[in-house]
């Protein structure tokens, strides 16, 4: 019953985003809290008890069992376009298919007459081994960009909850199953000309950054604490900086 007040703090906090980053791209991600999230806030105690929310009722599949939801997101994204912040684009997480697009994207389009792709960058989260397998088809469905989320695609892959202290020795974002879906994105996402990027742990993690810029990688998000080695690592293998050990 507070949709308008919903979405006058959604535009708000947006426009502040995205005048902070005036001239590079800003990427909001729909909701994806689990439903864990919201029994803990104020107003969450209608919500589902699921055995396991991380693979529960969350992100785009709620989304589209919710419109109104989803449709409020995006009229406070048409707001800030119309304001004239035009460098924000809309992220949809946990995909698992092309239908989630085309149905997000005709959405979209209907309630707000902007055009996806023409009007706006569209991509996804790239974060479960199904979407991994359909790289393909997400790209035909017509995407800007894609999101490597190695948090959820790590322990998806490697059947690892995250969460759990018992099994974190087995979560490694390095191992070779992991790495090869992300070359299989990276690959087949740069022969459609859809733009890449990784959030999550994995970008902080050196190694992964400089696996990363060899396969390719448009750009890399990293946690406030690791962003400087994260940047020297990469100016030295783009050479920008001399590599210890070597002239220039």
């Amino acid at each position: 019953g507070k949709t308008e007040e919903f979405i006058s703090h959604l535009t708000d906090n947006l426009k502040i985003i995205c005048k902070a980053f005036k001239g590079k791209a800003v990427w909001y991600r729909t909701l994806d809290a689990r439903t864990d999230e919201f029994r803990n806030l104020p107003g969450g105690e209608t919500e589902p008890e699921e055995d396991n929310p991380m693979m529960g009722w969350r992100s785009i599949r709620r989304s589209l069992d919710q419109p109104e939801l989803l449709k409020a997101e995006f009229e406070a994204i048409k707001r800030v376009h119309k304001a004239g912040y035009t460098n924000l684009g809309v992220m949809f997480p946990l995909v698992t298919d092309s239908g989630q697009v085309h149905q997000a994207k005709k959405i979209f389009k209907e309630c707000t007459g902007m055009t996806p792709l023409k009007d706006i960058s569209f991509g996804i989260m790239v974060e479960t081994p199904a979407a991994v397998q359909m790289i393909e088809e997400l790209c035909a469905e017509g995407i800007s960009f894609v999101s490597l989320g190695t948090n959820d695609l790590t322990q998806f892959t490697l059947a690892c909850d995250r969460n759990s202290g018992r099994v974190a020795k087995l979560y490694d974002e390095m191992h070779p199953a992991v790495l090869r879906q992300i070359h299989k994105v990276i690959q087949t996402c740069k022969k459609h000309k859809v733009e890449t990027s990784i959030c999550g742990q994995a970008g902080s993690n050196m190694e992964m950054a400089q696996f990363l810029f060899r396969e390719g990688i448009d750009s890399i998000s990293a946690n406030m604490d690791a962003v400087n080695s994260i940047r020297k690592i990469v100016a030295k293998l783009e050479g920008l900086l001399p590599i210890k050990g070597k002239k220039r």
